[in-house]
């Protein structure tokens, strides 16, 4: 991608793992080269949230996004809560539907969130934020028994990727497992949907729900930034954003306790 940039050739992207390590060395390149570089299709399927964090709400303050970006574990969790079946039962059936691939690991144990979660960082907080700095826990181990004491206390165990700023002005980002709060809206996102909320100073809270996974939904977005990109092309001119940073200001998350939100 770099070598393309350098013979300047604007990019359409979905990788998620890349753009996760190297989203600042890519977007630096298409600065200085005049080209664009879109990934809308990278985090959340047909959501529209790659956009708005980077255009509309480019002159408010962002504090908080927080969301379900992985359709594989919501699909697997919702299932265990509706239907009562196990992690391995709820598992198999993510795989048949073609939800899961054959080897889930990226997914259930929380990569591919961790990867969206720090491209979601990075565009909310102008920072540079690596996938390895990101805390990671996943839902391999979440059991039925877990969801049934979740049930009792009027919660549903959702897989929730985090970034906020703190009060102190420092950046918080993890994946894990939390106990959300049945009257929050969050817990009724079921099925392989996504759902994202976005916290602003002046927009207030914002949320997007959609298909976050699946060949139509990421086609999608995929074709929405190739005729972008075609547009800009055509008028002999490119999108211009300020790539990502690193600063001080960022520090990884310490491992989180049980809790609902």
């Amino acid at each position: 991608m770099l070598k393309a940039i350098g013979h300047g050739a604007s990019i359409v992207t979905a990788n998620k793992a890349m753009l996760a390590d190297d989203l600042g060395s890519l977007s630096r390149a298409a600065e200085r080269q005049g080209v664009d570089l879109f990934y809308e299709a990278a985090v959340a399927g047909a959501i529209p949230i790659i956009r708005p964090l980077r255009e509309s709400l480019v002159g408010d303050e962002i504090t908080e996004v927080m969301g379900i970006v992985n359709g594989t574990t919501n699909f697997i969790l919702d299932k265990m809560s509706t239907e009562g079946v196990d992690f391995g039962e709820a598992l198999a059936e993510a795989q048949a539907l073609g939800y899961a691939e054959a080897d889930p690991t990226a997914d259930i144990e929380g990569h591919d969130a961790a990867a969206k979660a720090a491209i979601l960082a990075g565009l909310a907080f102008h920072t540079e934020v690596n996938r390895a700095e990101v805390f990671c826990e996943g839902i391999s181990h979440v059991t039925s028994a877990d969801i049934a004491a979740a049930d009792q206390m009027g919660c549903t165990v959702k897989l929730l990727a985090i970034a906020k700023l703190t009060d102190d002005d420092r950046i918080i980002v993890k994946v894990h497992p939390a106990m959300v709060a049945d009257k929050h809206p969050l817990a009724s996102v079921s099925g392989a949907y996504n759902a994202i909320f976005v916290n602003s100073r002046e927009a207030g809270e914002l949320m997007f729900l959609g298909q976050g996974a699946g060949g139509n939904p990421t086609a999608s977005a995929v074709m929405g930034d190739v005729v972008t990109v075609a547009r800009n092309r055509a008028r002999g001119t490119a999108a211009h954003f300020s790539p990502p940073t690193p600063v001080a200001r960022w520090r990884r998350s310490p491992s989180p306790s049980p809790s609902s939100t």
